[in-house]
């Protein structure tokens, strides 16, 4: 049975309303599985540019979808468990970070200087899948630091021009990836704050939502993170939330397995708001 197969099989199990610590324990055959997909495909053709890629799609998601998933629900609770979540996805992060940047170099030599700002290189569309990938390790690679590696902090400017070059090329990409990718960048931005804020995640949030036609759950559990739960918006926040817990999975099932990760995100953020607003 295909590794793809067994995980549709898996995750609506997975996702289920249960106890945190049967969800956890559900997760551990699932990450046996991306494991060994890993280590299959690690012994492939190191040649082959397409295998490449799909390796490093399979490492980012695996890292953000169940490694660092795992790790919030336990931090809170247990520190050092928590953290060995945070850094296996780290360790993945970054490996896919230093393969994306290789598949960019070979093409342009001088992409390094292009991330400096020293020079132009001309892009094409079909550049837009390795300049996300890039762009989502790097941003994976510093959330999953915790604050351990300030290094990859200098980052954050070019996760930024990786993205507005991706949408420049290919704005409707993955059904909005791009938009939704820049939501949670934005908020991170050192030069935004407050209201500049809140109102270039609105932008992106709108963008994302026209382009998926509103079947992206992760674009609700976004600004429900991203802007209600900072603000404390407890209403706002748990609309956010039902929102992406009611997204019709079937209308869309390119993103399928996606959503079914970000509604079950949106139950366990629902099932702790409590922790999360003073009143």
């Amino acid at each position: 049975m295909k590794l793809n197969i067994i995980l549709l099989v898996l995750i609506p199990i997975l996702f289920s309303c249960s106890p945190t610590s049967i969800i956890l324990n559900r997760t551990r055959l699932i990450s046996f599985y991306f494991d060994k997909k890993i280590s299959n495909m690690n012994k492939g053709d190191s040649k082959d540019i397409n295998h490449q890629r799909n390796i490093i799609k399979t490492k980012v998601e695996y890292a953000f979808g169940i490694l660092m998933e795992r790790g919030d629900r336990l931090v809170d609770d247990d520190y050092s468990k928590g953290m060995i979540y945070y850094k296996k996805a780290n360790k993945l992060f970054l490996e896919a970070k230093q393969s994306s940047l290789n598949i960019l170099l070979d093409k342009y030599p001088n992409f390094n200087k292009w991330i400096k700002k020293d020079l132009t290189i001309n892009f094409n569309v079909n550049d837009t899948y390795d300049l996300y990938w890039l762009a989502a390790s790097m941003a994976g690679a510093i959330q999953s630091s915790k604050g351990s590696n300030p290094y990859e902090l200098i980052n954050i400017p070019t996760i930024g021009k990786l993205l507005e070059t991706a949408i420049f090329l290919d704005p409707t990409w993955e059904s909005g990836s791009l938009f939704s990718a820049m939501m949670s960048y934005s908020a991170i931005r050192p030069d935004l704050s407050g209201q500049a804020m809140k109102d270039t995640v609105d932008y992106y949030f709108k963008k994302s939502l026209e382009i998926s036609d509103s079947l992206d759950a992760s674009v609700f559990v976004s600004y429900a993170e991203l802007i209600h739960k900072p603000r404390q918006e407890k209403n706002d926040f748990e609309d956010k939330l039902k929102h992406a817990i009611n997204v019709d999975l079937n209308k869309n099932k390119k993103i399928k397995l996606n959503n079914l990760i970000s509604i079950n995100r949106a139950r366990w953020l629902m099932s702790n708001t409590e922790n999360y607003f003073l009143e």
